[in-house]
Parts: structure tokens; sequence; C-alpha cells
């Protein structure tokens, strides 16, 4: 190799890493396998299809992203960031439950014969229509999760800290994610009080 190839080669590395460093660090690895080793165009176009939007983006204009809003799109201000919160996690979600059982009263229609107001009320009637109308073994956060889905009810902001503040109120026994149950006040607040008249 002559030095005018070795320099056009030399170019072309040094192109390729300003490319490279512009992409998130896991599309950069993938990228560097590509580089040096045998990895196939296929496993490329696998990772960058489930790359998100700000991984695709350059590091300055991810900077200006998350400088210039005030949160990002999961809700996480920078300041939490800068402290080392982590992301919240997604909502979980039971796909599988049957909202509307043959039968019984829906999740939905139940939902609004109670007309819950606040979160304590929302998860209390959740986790009493589950158990007593849907008689499900148990109770849990994705169930109340999917129930909420279903009657267009906006989330908590933590749907697990959202049962323990149920527990506080005395409206659930137990607020364990995967054993919901309900205590003396919620199965009152739900039989004998909601809806609430005006």
């Amino acid at each position: 190799m002559n030095d005018n190839e070795f320099e056009t080669q030399l170019d072309r590395v040094r192109r390729a890493a300003e490319v490279v460093n512009t992409l998130s660090k896991k599309l950069q690895a993938t990228a560097f396998q590509i580089l040096f080793s045998d990895v196939s165009v296929d496993s490329v176009e696998a990772a960058s299809s489930t790359a998100t939007p700000q991984e695709t983006q350059a590091p300055a204009e991810r900077a200006t992203t998350n400088d210039d809003a005030k949160t990002n799109g999961a809700g996480v201000t920078r300041k939490a960031r800068r402290n080392g919160s982590k992301n919240p996690k997604a909502a979980p979600q039971d796909r599988e439950l049957e909202l509307f059982p043959e039968g019984k009263t829906s999740f939905t229609a139940f939902a609004t014969e109670k007309a819950p107001k606040n979160h304590d009320e929302k998860y209390t009637v959740a986790v009493w229509w589950l158990l007593r109308v849907l008689e499900a073994p148990a109770a849990t956060v994705p169930q109340v999760v999917s129930c909420y889905m279903a009657a267009g009810w906006a989330l908590p902001s933590d749907v697990a800290n959202a049962a323990s503040q149920a527990r506080k109120a005395g409206y659930l026994s137990n607020a364990k994610a995967d054993d919901l149950k309900l205590g003396s006040l919620g199965i009152n607040l739900v039989n004998n009080q909601l809806p609430r008249t005006k």
C-alpha cells in the first residue's frame, strides 16, 4: 500500500469514527462490530429498527433535546437524571385480563356506576371488581393498570406506589404487587359510599 492509499484509508476510518460517535452507545457497539468483523447488514438493520428516535440522534442533538425540555418523554426531570435517578418503569399491563366477562358486569360498566374520583378510590374499585366480580384468585398491579386503561382513567405516575397509598388510606389491606387485598374501609367504600352523592 502506498502513502496515498494509506492516507485515503486513514481518512475513511476517521470519517467512519465521526459517524459512529454520533450514534448511541448501543448502536456504536453494533457499528464497530460491522467495521471490524463479519456482522451482516441484516443484523445492523434489526438493531437500528429497535433503536428509539433519541438513540439515533447525534449526541449534540440529544443534549439539546434533553436540556431544552423540562422533562423527557417519560416525565423525568433533568434534576432527577442528574441525581442518578432511573427512568420510571413502564406501567405493566395484563393483556390477558378479561374485562368483559360473559354473564358478569364488565369493568367499564362497574367503574361508570361507582364513579371513583381519585386514585385511592379508583384503585380500590379496580381491586374490588377483580376480586368480587371477576373472582380472580389474586388482584395484581398489572391487572389494575388494565382496568385503568379500559376505563380511560389517567394512570398514576407510579402505579405500584398508588397501591401503597390506597393501603395507607385503609382501602387496601395488602399492597403487594402480585397480591392486592381489600381492607374493610375499601369494602365499605365500594359497597356503601360510591358513587358519592353531590
